[in-house]
């Protein structure tokens, strides 16, 4: 079938404005029909390398308040300071190209768990190719956390959110749990989850709210185990 939405053949920026805008259910069900994908990885890992980039400066000098404000039994020199310092800035750019992938291999991985029960069977390449796709909101929540970060003092920049942990007292060092419970609840997340199961729908040929309900439970099993192990008070 033509790879198109209403007659019409998609490039990459149509892809990517109907996924985001024009019609997301339309766009997601013809990438799943031709699963093209290598332009949209390069683009989205080419945005967050980037973004990282610019935020180095910030990075540094959060990651050297940080060395300075260790306590007190905590020794470090000045070239142990500047190796941590230059390890996060490697960790950042790092994970700034190799989380992704990582993120778009598990979650085409779990819809074809769950595509193994339920629906027309899709191949992999094409769950992956709407993984890839639903990721563009992150992109754009990257964008405003980008300025955020640069608009605030660097010792400041781990509390960035636009999530209801914006509602809560700033936490200290290590966030408490509802503080990192609700910094998950991200709206460009929800979106990312939303387009995820669209995309998955139409891959599959199942109705969108059973992949929504499957995404959902996972999710919410993420975001608990996660309050649970790095939140304060954990064991």
């Amino acid at each position: 079938m033509e790879d198109n939405v209403n007659g019409e053949k998609l490039s990459l920026w149509k892809r990517i404005y109907g996924v985001i805008w024009g019609s997301p259910a339309g766009t997601l069900e013809s990438i799943a029909r031709k699963p093209d994908f290598w332009g949209a990885v390069a683009l989205i890992l080419g945005f967050n390398l980037a973004l990282t980039l610019v935020q180095m400066p910030k990075i540094r000098e959060f990651t050297a308040w940080t060395m300075q404000n260790l306590p007190p039994e905590v020794k470090m020199t000045a070239q142990q300071m500047d190796v941590a310092v230059n390890a996060a800035l490697i960790a950042a750019l790092a994970a700034s190209v190799a989380l992704p992938p990582v993120l778009w291999l598990v979650t085409a991985a779990l819809l074809k768990l769950f595509n193994a029960f339920t629906g027309e069977k899709a191949s992999f390449r094409s769950l992956f190719a709407v993984t890839v796709y639903a990721y563009l909101p992150a992109v754009l929540d990257a964008v405003i956390k980008t300025a955020l970060v640069l608009a605030t003092p660097a010792r400041n920049i781990a509390r960035v959110t636009i999530s209801p942990a914006l509602l809560l007292p700033p936490p200290d060092m290590v966030p408490d749990r509802m503080y990192t419970l609700l910094s998950h609840l991200d709206p460009f997340v929800v979106w990312l989850l939303v387009l995820t199961a669209v995309g998955g729908s139409a891959a599959m040929r199942i109705p969108f709210r059973r992949t929504f309900a499957y995404i959902i439970v996972l999710w919410l099993a993420y975001v608990a185990g996660v309050s649970l192990i790095f939140g304060k008070g954990a064991v």
